[in-house]
């Protein structure tokens, strides 16, 4: 079997942080004895094809290198092109060699899987009818959420994905919103992603640098925050409810990972409230993410929008508790009162007396063995994922139509 892979999002070297968790879905899909093939955007100073731990990967070259930016970073192409509104001449150029690309590597694959329903999944829909193989894709979150708020792309939605084989949602909430694009609900599946086990990500930690071992020494509360920073994480609702903690005399130190477009503002804000305990880690290397969990008592993730919020399983992973906004697929994971706790999206009070709650050690160890239980119980490592795809991928291989043929008999008045 043979599968081609297209992404909008994938490392460009180690330490890009960017599609870190489709590298290691393709790479345990591998393990299983598919043949895979993941095409992606060109990036600045990355090969144009390269072998990456055991996976071929090409990347579609739309620009001219250094300048090839629109799908990098960490917060995606619309994102992107918000922000720097000239990358639209690179758009309808990266779609054209995404699916020029995507028809030349298909020739004798067994079906495409693209992540994200735009760029990928068109392209991918071109090539799979050229090629006559099935299409399945996959919504992270992004490309849905920000489609209810576009006709462009809402009609994208519902184009591509009325016309793959099969759509995969990796919260029950991407599930449902598939279906409210008119994808028929046989032809939808949850499938979450899965993450490595607490087991698997010891080795490699090594010494604790120092910014790290400053924040283990801290007193109190050690919450920690895994992200890009962009508007949409709404990092800053943590450092408002930080605020609040630290005005009622609570002791809580708080460690923000990641890196994007909000971190001056963040700092900014840090500053003129003279926030105490407050750390700013920057971009990790992907590998040593867990230790930077492992090294806190609470995770939290205060979105507005979100697929499923996969660190929160990674930290459920470390039996850490997991505080995160009450919005579709993160209220999946942080469930009050088992594993976490929920709080009202951009509401900083009541994080704040979530965090409070958290102060005891003994909610802590029950939560976090709560959410040690649910990753367990729902199979949620990339290894029980990888199964679960080829085992999407096999039935398609043995019947690839079978999904337009069920919706034709609806059509023509028949039973399913």
């Amino acid at each position: 079997m043979k599968v081609l892979v297209i992404t909008s999002a994938f490392p460009a070297r180690d330490g890009d942080p960017r599609g870190t968790f489709i590298d290691l879905l393709v790479r345990a899909i591998a393990e299983q004895g598919v043949e895979v093939i993941v095409l992606a955007p060109g990036a600045p100073g990355a090969a144009a094809a390269e072998v990456r731990r055991g996976v071929q990967v090409r990347r579609a070259q739309y620009w001219i290198d250094r300048w090839q930016t629109l799908a990098i970073g960490v917060s995606g192409i619309v994102p992107n092109l918000r922000r720097r509104p000239w990358l639209i001449v690179q758009l309808p150029i990266l779609v054209a060699t995404l699916t020029w690309h995507a028809v030349r590597l298909a020739r004798g694959a067994t079906l495409i899987h693209a992540h994200w329903v735009y760029p990928a999944g068109l392209a991918g829909l071109v090539a799979a009818r050229v090629r006559g193989i099935p299409l399945v894709v996959t919504s992270h979150g992004g490309d849905l959420n920000l489609a209810r708020r576009s006709r462009l792309l809402g009609w994208l939605v519902c184009w591509v994905g009325r016309s793959a084989d099969l759509c995969i949602g990796v919260s029950h909430a991407m599930v449902d919103e598939f279906r409210r694009n008119g994808v028929p609900a046989e032809r939808v599946h949850f499938l979450p992603l899965g993450v490595a086990p607490a087991e698997a990500c010891e080795a490699g930690q090594g010494r604790l640098d120092p910014l790290r071992q400053e924040f283990v020494g801290q007193p109190g509360l050690r919450v920690v925050y895994v992200g890009g920073l962009i508007p949409q994480k709404s990092v800053i609702t943590l450092l408002e409810a930080h605020a609040i903690a630290q005005e009622r005399g609570g002791e809580m130190a708080c460690l923000i990972v990641g890196a994007g477009p909000t971190e001056p503002s963040l700092r900014a804000f840090v500053r003129e409230r003279r926030l105490r305990r407050v750390f700013f880690a920057g971009q990790q290397a992907p590998d040593t993410i867990r230790g930077w969990i492992r090294s806190s008592h609470v995770l939290v993730l205060p979105s507005l929008a979100e697929g499923r919020g996969l660190v929160l399983v990674e930290a459920m992973a470390e039996g850490l508790p997991v505080v995160a906004s009450d919005i579709p697929g993160p209220r999946e994971l942080a469930l009050p009162g088992r594993t976490g706790f929920l709080f009202p999206p951009g509401d900083a009070a009541a994080l704040a007396d979530c965090l409070r709650r958290l102060a005891d050690p003994s909610v802590r160890s029950r939560l976090g063995e709560g959410g040690r239980a649910l990753v367990e119980e729902q199979g949620l490592t990339v290894d029980a994922s990888a199964r679960h795809h080829v085992a999407i991928y096999r039935a398609l291989e043995a019947a690839p139509f079978r999904f337009r043929e069920a919706e034709a008999r609806r059509g023509r008045g028949a039973a399913p």
